[in-house]
């Protein structure tokens, strides 16, 4: 019995195994595609440069996930990695439980806040990544942000361009990008589309009647779909054979008139 169930926990720790790293070749291809629109669009570079807050260096610590070794697999590229002042003071002001989750972030690099008095955490990285679309200004310094805070990661969405990363049941993951993102992404390709500043007086030159304009998206309507011609039954012609029975009653009529005339 023991060597049975030897075999079907081999078995079972074959298969879990087997799905982890199918798994894992799927986040790192969608991470891949991820990673692609903030390079290729956003102007990121290696080493990508992230921000992070201290309940994921808590969380980090306590799952014991290096994250000098993690985030660069996620981010796919050397990535630098940041926190600040206000970050490390919120840590040491909540006790010794987080004593280990201190000592990893004075590992990391500073970023400079320019808070003469150290605020909290997330508002803390609000100012630094940069202020919402809707005040003009979006992530210039090309930050990305880890932190477990959902509200904190909900309001970083709104600035396009931002990476977020957070950690979820001892895997570091990923967000796709956000809503905001996309719609910039959208604003940005049509601006290539464009002509630039040092050609625009050449154009009016060449036609001063002329406007520049983006080109409309071009939209496809779809045509109402009739009935398949296959599946309709084809009407019987009645017509003609009445028709024809018609002209023979008339043709004997007029026979029986001639006889009645000759005799």
């Amino acid at each position: 019995m023991k060597a049975k169930f030897s075999l079907i926990d081999a078995f079972l720790s074959f298969l879990f195994h087997k799905f982890k790293n199918k798994m894992r070749v799927k986040r790192a291809k969608k991470n891949k595609k991820n990673m692609g629109v903030y390079v290729q669009i956003f102007g990121f570079r290696e080493p990508y440069q992230m921000i992070l807050d201290g309940n994921l260096i808590q969380v980090a610590s306590m799952m014991k996930i290096d994250t000098w070794t993690s985030l660069p697999k996620v981010l796919q590229g050397q990535v630098r990695l940041y926190t600040t002042s206000c970050i490390i003071s919120e840590l040491r002001a909540l006790g010794p439980d987080f004593g280990a989750a201190v000592l990893a972030a004075k590992k990391l690099e500073r970023r400079r806040c320019n808070h003469d008095k150290p605020i909290g955490a997330s508002d803390c990285l609000k100012s630094v990544v940069g202020k919402l679309m809707k005040e003009g200004s979006d992530n210039k310094h090309k930050y990305g942000v880890a932190t477990q805070d959902g509200a904190l990661r909900k309001h970083l969405r709104a600035i396009p361009g931002t990476p977020l990363v957070y950690i979820n049941n001892g895997v570091v993951l990923l967000e796709p990008p956000s809503i905001e993102t996309e719609r910039r992404m959208k604003e940005l390709e049509i601006q290539k589309t464009l002509p630039k500043k040092f050609e625009e007086p050449i154009l009016k030159k060449i036609n001063p009647d002329s406007k520049i304009a983006a080109e409309p998206a071009r939209t496809f309507k779809k045509k109402p779909k009739g009935p398949n011609p296959l599946s309709m039954k084809k009407k019987k012609k009645d017509a003609p054979q009445k028709a024809a029975g018609a002209g023979t009653g008339e043709k004997r009529k007029r026979e029986k008139a001639d006889v009645d005339g000759g005799e």
